[in-house]
């Protein structure tokens, strides 16, 4: 974007020249057009981060925050073999039970866990009143489970995993109703 911002100021600007030889009385000062800032991606609080590749379009969605910070305390409670409180808000009451019976039984069990930074991509977020649906992408190789060693517990495709994310509004947070992996989204590997 920064690119295209400077290619349009040096395509002005040599659009300016005139064909007559006099020289222009008084040079006038330009100042340069404010850049929009974005708003820097906040790390995860107990260890892993997920890394939203296209942050920029997201970084004032509500529901998008609620889902990278939940996603974050999920994968940091994988690594630290104890449920992070960022975990006890961020699901439902029946997802949160299911997520730490899996924890507990799979993950803890086999001292597996996840890569500390975890690409993702957000491909839609709705916010309709007080609920929210997602489609996001998360690298399957950063997300996959990891052995003590760092071996990959299960063969995993370098694609991105397609995720749909049901949420709604409670006390004012989102909070994470339904969560399902199916299928790919497209793209490379992340930068």
């Amino acid at each position: 974007m920064a690119s295209v911002a400077v290619l349009a100021l040096l395509l002005g600007a040599s659009a300016c020249g005139s064909d007559d030889d006099k020289a222009d009385p008084k040079p006038t000062k330009t100042t340069a057009s404010p850049t929009p800032t974005t708003s820097t991606q906040p790390k995860g609080a107990d260890g892993v981060t997920v890394e939203i590749q296209n942050w920029d379009a997201h970084a004032d969605d509500p529901a998008v925050l609620a889902w990278k910070q939940a996603t974050e305390a999920f994968s940091a409670s994988s690594n630290n073999r104890k449920v992070m409180p960022g975990m006890r808000t961020a699901y439902s009451k029946p997802i949160f039970r299911k997520y730490v019976r899996n924890l507990q039984t799979y993950v803890w069990k086999n001292d597996w866990h996840v890569t500390p930074r975890i690409p993702a991509k957000v491909q839609r977020s709705r916010i309709s009143g007080s609920k929210a649906t997602l489609v996001t992408c998360l690298w399957a190789p950063a997300y996959a489970l990891r052995k003590e060693n760092g071996s990959l517990v299960a063969k995993t495709a370098n694609k991105w995993s397609r995720e749909n994310v049901e949420l709604k509004s409670v006390d004012g947070r989102w909070v994470i109703t339904k969560d399902t992996f199916k299928g790919y989204c497209s793209g490379g590997v992340p930068a």
